[in-house]
């Protein structure tokens, strides 16, 4: 509440923290702006006049989330514009009624948090995952719990009330489960999954059909929930709804204090809103939303305002973010998070700055709040940089193409490339506009990232013109202009995959045809050979490899030779002509269990080609397969 009154102003809020809002929205109406994180305008006036203010207002969203732990400019920047967690319980003595995470349980991903290795593996490694016939130990990556483990819902629920005794005012803990795969496979697990849900599978945003563990997940989570809420019975547990357990459970509902954490991950379209038909798989995931608020009000929507496997690449998302908002207000939704790194904003230019806005106001305007941020960021130079960001966003939406978080596959064919020249011709031009050294240092900051990014865009185009039609000058310009990209920007992902594109170049004159994802050349039986481990065997992934194979007319069979190293689990390769169709060839004879190099003889028949294309992909392997070739050749009958 802010309101004008016989000799000053009357500035209110419903608790401490909610006094603090309205201390900053009181100067905003002075001029004041918070733009990014250490980034402020505060105009200097030498008299401070309030005309009539009546302004009684309070958030949409009951939870306003972002990334704000262990950085406190991001903190600041999150107190100024009403943002109310994740903060840290340092903070919460300045912060009033915040949200964050126990400091022993930071984060999302909490099996591996509340049930350690050490010691619990050693003491009882019936909690662990039963994997290939033995028990394994916890991982954030890869390895779960096994949730039906005497004994364990009772130690996780002690740890999860331990965190809230060591801190009363900490309101969150997260329960879910850890990041990718790795579900225990013993019968208990099994029968429990039978039970719930017939043990069905999913394919919803995934490549392969996975079994479904949303019924176990939250199972689970009530086993510990129910024990948590005798003692703590209005403290809220964060569950993810996530890959394979991201739609709603068939027959298990989460308790009051469960709050499902549903991820904008797969399905996931960013190039338009969620509610929009055009998208199948917004529509999938709105589907899948809808039938979630069927299920409980209680969710909280985790989405992905920064998407850091996207390279720094441009990523025009704010019109479809920002229409996310206002539909899931509609529906309901009281509480959002959005995963961002908040010192982007040379990429990602006024989106933090609108989501937190519409977050308390979803009535806003995105454009008319994003041109506010614009103006008070460049000055002068706002009508070339509001230029530049209209461009980029015009050049996805001409193409109509979908995006999500896999530039290597999704940025060839995304941008117009008349429009994104205008994009770096409009960014230009506001580095020639006459300004103070301040605004001068801000559009640099943004014209160097979108020289990356422009660069970077037009390289991965060249080099998926090489993987299609085996044109090695297009292989020259992808490098020569990655290259340039990474001389502005460096960005370890990109580099890391350019470094693959030259690897894979260097293996084509021994390997014999370009290949992916194989590790580094070894020796044996006197030959140079690689492995389709990348990482090497003991951590369950990165044993798939592919390689690519021209076939001058499709119509006709071909014939793939490859000289195997012979106590290699090579049985099979597939022939990937689509995202989701896979074809297995079998070879004519199998390898003979020998330490010495045979050679496999695939017959590649015409329907299991890509009729449109003269390069073929193949693969083989995966897990913690260890697969040794040494060449490949390719052949028409």
């Amino acid at each position: 509440m802010i309101r004008s009154v016989s000799g000053g102003v009357s500035i209110c809020g419903g608790g401490e923290r909610g006094t603090l809002f309205a201390v900053y929205r009181f100067l905003e109406t002075l001029g004041c702006r918070w733009l990014a994180p250490e980034i402020d305008v505060v105009p200097r006036q030498p008299t401070l006049t309030v005309g009539r203010l009546e302004i009684d207002t309070r958030p949409a969203f009951e939870w306003r989330l972002f990334n704000g732990q262990g950085n406190p400019e991001f903190q600041k920047w999150g107190l100024k514009l009403g943002l109310n967690g994740f903060y840290t319980p340092q903070t919460a003595p300045t912060n009033g009624n915040s949200i964050y995470y126990p400091e022993a349980c930071s984060g999302v991903h909490a099996y591996f948090k509340i049930i350690p290795n050490e010691p619990y593996f050693k003491e009882h490694p019936e909690w662990f995952p039963f994997l290939s016939g033995e028990r394994r130990p916890s991982d954030l990556h890869g390895r779960q719990l096994c949730v039906t483990a005497e004994g364990l819902a009772d130690e996780f629920a002690a740890n999860v009330i331990r965190f809230f005794d060591d801190d009363p005012a900490c309101q969150i803990v997260s329960i879910s489960p850890n990041d990718g795969r790795g579900w225990c496979e013993c019968d208990a697990c099994l029968e429990l999954d039978k039970r719930l849900c017939g043990g069905r599978t999913t394919k919803q945003g995934l490549i392969s059909e996975r079994p479904f563990l949303g019924d176990r997940v939250f199972w689970f989570a009530n086993e510990v929930a129910a024990r948590v809420a005798k003692k703590y019975p209005d403290k809220k547990l964060l569950v993810l709804a996530y890959i394979n357990y991201a739609e709603p459970p068939d027959t298990v509902r989460p308790l009051p204090n469960v709050v499902p954490y549903l991820c904008h991950y797969a399905p996931a379209d960013y190039s338009r809103p969620v509610n929009d038909p055009e998208s199948e798989s917004n529509r999938q995931f709105n589907d899948s939303l809808l039938r979630w608020l069927d299920v409980t009000p209680e969710i909280l929507m985790y989405n992905y305002v920064s998407k850091s496997q996207w390279w720094r690449l441009p990523r025009p998302v704010l019109g479809s973010f920002s229409a996310d908002v206002k539909y899931y207000h509609s529906l309901g939704v009281k509480r959002y998070y959005c995963q961002s790194t908040l010192r982007d904003w040379p990429l990602d230019g006024p989106l933090y700055y609108v989501i937190a806005k519409l977050l308390w106001d979803p009535s806003g305007d995105p454009q008319e709040i994003a041109d506010e941020w614009t103006r008070a960021m460049f000055g002068p130079a706002a009508e070339d940089i509001g230029t530049f960001y209209r461009a980029v966003d015009a050049a996805a939406k001409k193409t109509g193409r979908s995006y999500a978080g896999n530039p290597r596959t999704q940025i060839p064919g995304l941008f117009d490339r008349q429009l994104l020249d205008q994009a770096l011709a409009a960014v230009e031009r506001a580095q020639e506009v006459p300004a103070d050294e301040v605004v001068k240092q801000r559009v640099a900051e943004v014209a160097q990232t979108f020289h990356y990014g422009y660069r970077m865009v037009l390289a991965l185009e060249d080099y998926q013109r090489y993987q299609t039609d085996f044109d090695v000058a297009a292989f020259d310009s992808a490098v020569a202009g990655a290259r340039k990209a990474l001389g502005y920007v460096k960005v370890r992902d990109a580099a890391k995959h350019v470094d693959s594109w030259i690897e894979s170049n260097r293996m084509i004159r021994e390997f014999g045809v370009p290949a992916q994802a194989f590790g580094e050349a070894e020796t044996k039986g006197g030959r140079k050979c690689w492995n389709s481990d990348e990482t090497g065997p003991g951590d369950n992934s990165h044993g798939w490899a592919t390689f690519l194979v021209t076939t001058p007319d499709p119509s006709k069979p071909v014939v793939v030779e490859i000289d195997v190293w012979g106590m290699s689990p090579l049985t099979s390769v597939v022939v990937n002509t689509s995202p989701d169709v896979w074809t297995r060839v079998r070879p004519e004879k199998g390898l003979v269990k020998k330490e010495e190099w045979q050679t496999l003889s695939f017959t590649l028949p015409p329907e299991a080609l890509d009729q449109g294309r003269k390069i073929q992909k193949l693969g083989f392997g995966g897990a913690d397969s260890q697969i040794w070739i040494a060449e490949v050749r390719v052949r028409e009958l």
